[in-house]
């Protein structure tokens, strides 16, 4: 484990890759499968960015300038908000785990711990459900690009399909584990309902790979 783990006022994303990688496989709960999803998508956000900004300027694409711009801002967005998600998934599950961590000695306590835990299960999940769909567009935005974009970086526009395509199958597989620990049927349900729209994104890969055989 690094030395800076336990600092939480250092955010994850300002300290190196290296430190990153050390506290990802420490014995630690934290960094997690969240944190990762976040971190693969805000990397292929920046991958199609770089395939719009080689193709923004050029006569050769032209029709598409308009396009580009739009999306070249739309992957700025998703970058940010996905770098942000990084640390936010560790703050999330970080709170699950203060829950585990409180007493439960007596019933009051144990009722007091449980309401915590759940309260804060839900939240997490919730982040996990803003990583999945910063992912969605991402995955949009770079699957254009392959399209559309530079032809000389195609297989970096389809490299960030895949990544997404990583991370969000990933972060489904994550919030399915998620909700076996939710005890409201209600949240429950409308969440297994939510990731139905996921289903459409994954199907988006092998379209990917094809336009580089």
């Amino acid at each position: 484990m690094s030395d800076t783990q336990g600092e939480e006022s250092v955010v994850i994303t300002e300290r190196s890759i290296h430190a990153y990688l050390e506290d990802l496989a420490a014995r630690e709960p934290t960094p997690g499968g969240g944190s990762v999803a976040a971190l693969v998508g805000a990397l292929a956000a920046g991958l199609a960015a770089m395939v719009a900004n080689f193709t923004r300027g050029s006569k050769k694409y032209a029709a598409v300038a308009p396009e580009v711009e739009h999306r070249l801002a739309q992957l700025g967005h998703s970058l940010q908000t996905l770098e942000e998600l990084v640390q936010k998934d560790i703050d999330a599950y970080g709170a699950v785990g203060v829950g585990f961590a409180m007493p439960r000695g007596t019933a009051a306590e144990r009722s007091t711990r449980s309401s915590h835990i759940q309260r804060a299960s839900v939240a997490a999940t919730e982040v996990l459900f803003e990583i999945a769909d910063a992912c969605t567009d991402v995955s949009g935005h770079a699957m254009w690009l392959a399209k559309h974009g530079n032809t000389n970086l195609v297989s970096d526009a389809v490299m960030a399909v895949l990544l997404t395509d990583a991370a969000l199958r990933g972060t489904v597989v994550t919030i399915e584990s998620s909700l076996s620990f939710l005890k409201d049927a209600n949240v429950v349900a409308a969440m297994r309902d939510r990731l139905v729209a996921y289903e459409r994104v994954s199907r988006i890969r092998e379209e990917a790979l094809s336009l580089t055989r």
